[in-house]
């Protein structure tokens, strides 16, 4: 199934279904070898997509339970990241070669040195081995919380709750822009591009109310969190810059001052067109999310019951029309 609420769902069945569903889609991916680098940026990607999920239904959860299951979920990911980092400052390498000579050779220059130790700070990936062991641990600790999952309790009806949690996402949407306008910092940067990614995802559970209109919110949310991730990824590669820069190998002051100058450049041209991209996505009231979804829903469910009337026939594989698919983010 789908990372989506039905229309004709309970709260819990809904939330225990796409939780376990996407944890059961990391555990059955091939995990070793060529395959490890796609499997740990999709497991990464399902614990986002299930916290993003537990915020949502929040106000249905106990305290306790949305604490100590978020923080597994992030401890999962987090415990990931650093086999996909190099990989990810490689790429972002990548995208800014070919600009300058001077900026190319620094590039190659800081590139070496990710293979290698600077100043007892290591950039260089874990061992093949060790690899191993973090995604023995990470399937382990998924299986718990899949077990964990399959049981939770949530109280409430769907409507209320999932309305409830979007309010919240859109009210921290619009913090984190202003914070952003008021001071353009890496973690302001950061913290956007988390509530952006949340809020997309959130918007892909409800993609049954009105699937047009969800499809055109659901990618110009995707296409912002890209653009911030690029700035974000630029930062990593700033602070390595920087560490190259404070080293002593031949030339590393001048090389790491290149590399960090061409980043913050960069994010600077990032940050211009990310801000009114944010503006856009978190321009309506909080209040006015949450109270039109359970509009929405109840018209949603209207126009269903006309598709489908009481006593009619189900429609076929040849007869059903195939309605526009959206990629969990």
């Amino acid at each position: 199934m789908a990372y989506r609420f039905k229309l004709k769902e309970g709260l819990r069945d809904g939330v225990r279904r796409i939780a376990v569903e996407q944890i059961e889609k990391v555990l059955k991916a091939p995990h070793r070898g060529e395959d490890r680098a796609a499997w740990v940026h999709e497991a990464r990607k399902a614990m986002k997509r299930t916290r993003a999920l537990l915020k949502c239904v929040r106000s249905g959860l106990d305290d306790r339970t949305f604490r100590e299951e978020n923080a597994a979920l992030a401890e999962i990911a987090r415990s990931l990241s650093n086999l996909r980092d190099r990989d990810v400052m490689a790429q972002t390498i990548a995208g800014l070669v070919g600009n300058d000579k001077r900026l190319d050779e620094a590039l190659d220059c800081l590139d070496k040195h990710l293979h290698a130790p600077i100043d007892g700070k290591q950039f260089r990936p874990p061992s093949s081995r060790s690899a191993d062991a973090v995604a023995r641990d990470a399937i382990k600790a998924l299986e718990k919380a899949r077990a964990r999952l399959a049981k939770i309790e949530v109280a409430g009806e769907l409507t209320d709750s999932v309305g409830t949690g979007l309010r919240a996402t859109q009210r921290k949407g619009r913090e984190a822009l202003e914070r952003l306008r008021l001071e353009a910092t890496d973690e302001n940067v950061h913290d956007l591009r988390k509530v952006v990614q949340v809020h997309q995802r959130q918007q892909l559970l409800v993609y049954a109310v009105w699937p047009e209109m969800q499809h055109v919110r659901i990618e110009a949310a995707r296409t912002l969190a890209q653009l911030l991730g690029e700035a974000q990824d630029l930062a990593v590669l700033a602070s390595a810059a920087r560490t190259l820069a404070e080293s002593e190998a031949p030339d590393a002051t001048c090389w790491g001052r290149l590399v960090d100058d061409a980043c913050r450049e960069r994010q600077e041209r990032i940050r211009e067109a990310a801000i009114p991209m944010a503006a856009r996505l978190f321009a309506a009231r909080p209040s006015a999310i949450e109270r039109d979804l359970t509009a929405v829903w109840e018209a949603a469910l209207a126009l269903d019951a006309t598709r489908h009337p009481v006593g009619a026939k189900p429609e076929t594989g040849a007869s059903r029309k195939r309605t526009a698919r959206v990629t969990p983010p």
